[in-house]
């Protein structure tokens, strides 16, 4: 219950305008007085209203200028990863990682996946998907890590002439992608954190995508052309275009076209490799930089194989293979479920059996000549 004195007490200490709620709770609690830092906060407001003193106001901080603000579209992209280490995934020990790519101007997410590593392989992925789809921008701006300036990260951004810009140490805020990742805190969290699956985690994560370029954003509510959301503000503008074969043989050594038979299996170099059994007789595309094959089927990752070379035409080896989960069934029910390491993922052919050279036969055949005694010789002589 708050007396008399104690209101009295406030006002006397009150004196200086900086104090706030929470020091004034300490200042009378080290007098002995108990009044929690809400009542002391309403208290200080009602003197202020009845003595007329104004809210303290702290010093004034210049407003930081931010660095990497874009003046056009596709100027800067900006990307980092995220943790999800509140996730439900009973096979993933560890965080989950989203990889997001953000389009400066219009605040637009062009490319972000849901990965179970870090790597720069993962980074790349999404990059590549960001290029094909809207172009290659004029710069990219990152933090300091590893997967960012990779030699085969540096090697791509030179080849497509890509600048490359880094946000200064400690200064999250000069990356537009931070402020984007707080949203998703706010749209995606609760449903990514109760995903049980891969699969449901990536549906949430499709969903959260479709539903934050959609929606009107806090950066554009002043704009007066009636464009509010980051859909509407990039409005379709891409960034300069790449052929695709030149993508591929910037990010990949090869690509080629499979058919997936019956049991999901392709056929690659002398070895079965196992992609999807709800895509049977499917054509898929199958895509391999130096040691690394992956399988996918309109832009959804089915499997990863790790391959040892005999020389660079013939695979010697295949290990650490890696399947994604997908929404893909298929329609044939099993007798039961095998685990990945309970069944074949790959399997080398036998080679192909010399061809035996066909014996050429002459055209024309002579008979044999019948055997004749002395008189039928003489006879014939004559």
């Amino acid at each position: 219950m708050v007396t008399l004195e104690i209101a009295n007490e406030i006002r006397k200490k009150q004196e200086n305008p900086l104090i706030g709620e929470w020091r004034m709770h300490a200042a009378l609690l080290q007098e002995g007085i108990k009044a929690s830092p809400r009542t002391c906060g309403r208290i200080m407001a009602k003197n202020r209203a009845l003595y007329g003193w104004g809210k303290p106001k702290g010093p004034a901080k210049p407003k930081k200028e931010m660095p990497f603000k874009a003046t056009r579209r596709h100027e800067y992209w900006s990307i980092d990863i995220r943790y999800i280490e509140h996730h439900q995934l009973p096979k993933i020990k560890g965080p989950v990682y989203a990889i997001s790519i953000l389009e400066n101007f219009s605040r637009m997410l062009l490319a972000s996946a849901i990965s179970e590593r870090q790597d720069t392989s993962a980074y790349l992925r999404v990059l590549a998907q960001a290029l094909r789809n809207y172009g290659a921008p004029e710069a990219i701006v990152t933090d300091s890590g590893g997967v960012f300036y990779s030699k085969r990260a540096m090697a791509i951004y030179e080849a497509l002439d890509i600048r490359k810009e880094r946000i200064d140490p400690r200064q999250s805020w000069q990356n537009y992608i931070e402020a984007h990742f707080g949203i998703m805190r706010l749209l995606a969290d609760c449903y990514l954190n109760k995903a049980s699956t891969l699969y449901d985690m990536n549906k949430a994560h499709r969903k959260f995508i479709r539903d934050y370029n959609c929606q009107i954003h806090f950066a554009h509510r002043e704009r007066n052309d009636n464009h509010h959301s980051p859909q509407d503000v990039l409005r379709g503008v891409l960034a300069r275009t790449l052929p695709a074969p030149t993508l591929a043989r910037i990010f990949f050594a090869t690509e080629f076209t499979r058919h997936l038979d019956r049991s999901g299996y392709i056929r690659f170099r002398r070895w079965r490799f196992y992609a999807e059994a709800g895509l049977a007789k499917r054509d898929v595309q199958v895509s391999i930089y130096t040691s690394t094959l992956k399988i996918e089927y309109q832009e959804t990752e089915l499997a990863f194989y790790t391959m040892e070379w005999e020389d660079n035409k013939r695979i010697k080896e295949v290990k650490n293979p890696r399947l994604i989960e997908t929404g893909y069934r298929s329609p044939q029910l099993t007798l039961w479920t095998l685990g990945p390491d309970e069944w074949l993922l790959f399997l080398k052919l036998p080679d192909y059996a010399a061809r035996k050279k066909p014996q050429r036969k002459p055209d024309v055949i002579q008979l044999p000549l019948p055997d004749l005694d002395e008189n039928q010789r003489q006879q014939v002589s004559s």
